[in-house]
């Protein structure tokens, strides 16, 4: 079940990087983490820990809950 969440919430941080044009590593710069963590999080290979998940969120311009929309 865990592994679905993180599939779920990869495809979702895909969608809205890709919806914004940015590449792998814009978005790993926006986030303060490394280009290869974004591309496991989008695969849904690493879970990601509360801190990253507010960066990311940050990078969007999003509360988490927002991030979360659609993440089953």
């Amino acid at each position: 079940m865990a592994r679905d969440i993180c599939v779920a919430l990869g495809r979702r941080i895909r969608e809205l990087r890709k919806a914004r044009g940015w590449r792998q590593l814009d978005l790993a710069e926006e986030a303060g983490i490394s280009e290869n963590y974004v591309a496991d999080l989008e695969f849904g290979r690493k879970a990601i820990g509360l801190r990253t998940l507010k960066n990311v969120a940050n990078a969007f311009d999003l509360k988490i809950i927002d991030l979360m929309k659609g993440v089953e």
